[in-house]
């Protein structure tokens, strides 16, 4: 009997042992019928049982064929495991948003909860992670303490850069509220204050800085929102969601310095109060997701209504 002839019996197994009687005449003698399609009795010689059905998988929706274990198909294509990769249980990372610190898990070591692995570390003396804007906050009180990040490229600026945080000082004595870079002719960002004022740099050794410093007292002892974005011609000032200052902007580009946050690396004072909520983007933020950020509603007419 022929491999084809097989596989036709045992398909038609599935079927019925009646069906095979009349259908499957040429396989009679490949289970001991005599030719009148009987089969002797179960006790007597000649008796020979049909093999069983074989099923195979039937559940691989993924090939519409049957596999050889037999243990019935679990989700096909577009089942779970197409679920997970659209993004899994945490969801993707935000595009553009290459750290975040909300300080709220801290034990020395400051997490970003980004995606992307830019954790941190409490150095020094005077860092506190005490009640913040949102949860808890990072509270430095004008020594040596600061939160250290390592460089990583994740972190550069390359067309585009927006820092957002919220602050709140201690006191209006000149600080350095976070920077990458020494200064002095070095390549650097920085965020500083004094007298409540805010001033902003982007430099770089072969090219024009940009610097943009803003009124006194546009933040105090009460929680300030502040964005700085530029997006290579503009750099551009935000405080509680609305535009305080802009300047020419520009000097994006790599940098090898660690980020430190409450001091600068270079000999710079260090700032006295408490920030939350720091976000790093490799992006321009626009003016009305600045205006969310900072806890209002944009409107082209009226601008940001906090």
């Amino acid at each position: 009997m022929t491999s084809r002839e097989l596989g036709i019996c045992g398909g038609l197994a599935r079927i019925s042992v009646v069906s095979l009687l009349f259908a499957c005449g040429a396989c009679a003698n490949a289970v001991g019928m005599d030719d009148t399609g009987a089969q002797p009795p179960a006790n007597e010689p000649g008796y020979q049982a049909a093999p069983p059905p074989v099923l195979g998988n039937q559940g691989d929706d993924s090939t519409g064929m049957p596999e050889t274990s037999g243990s019935g198909g679990a989700a096909g294509a577009g089942g779970e495991a197409g679920a997970a990769g659209a993004g899994g249980q945490g969801g993707a990372p935000t595009v553009g948003l290459s750290a975040y610190y909300d300080f709220e898990t801290n034990s020395g070591a400051v997490s970003d909860e980004s995606g992307h692995g830019n954790d941190g570390m409490a150095l020094g003396s005077g860092v506190a992670f005490v009640s913040g804007k949102n949860g808890k906050g990072a509270s430095f009180s004008g020594g040596d303490g600061r939160i250290v990040i390592p460089a990583n490229a994740s972190l550069d600026f390359s067309s585009a850069a927006t820092i957002e945080l919220w602050v709140r000082l201690s006191g209006v004595s000149s600080g350095t509220i976070l920077s990458r870079g020494i200064g002095s002719g070095d390549s650097q960002v920085r965020i500083k204050t004094n007298l409540g004022n805010i001033q902003v740099v982007f430099s770089r050794a072969s090219q024009a800085s940009a610097i943009l410093t803003s009124d006194y007292d546009v933040i105090g002892s009460g929680w300030s929102h502040v964005a700085v974005v530029n997006d290579g011609s503009e750099l551009s000032l935000y405080v509680n969601g609305k535009l305080s200052s802009s300047v020419a902007g520009g000097a994006l580009g790599p940098l090898v310095s660690n980020l430190h946050i409450g001091k600068s690396e270079g000999p710079e004072p260090a700032f006295n109060g408490v920030v939350d909520e720091v976000k790093w983007w490799t992006v321009a933020r626009t003016v009305d997701e600045i205006c969310t950020d900072a806890g209002g509603s944009y409107a082209e007419a009226t601008g940001c209504s906090l």
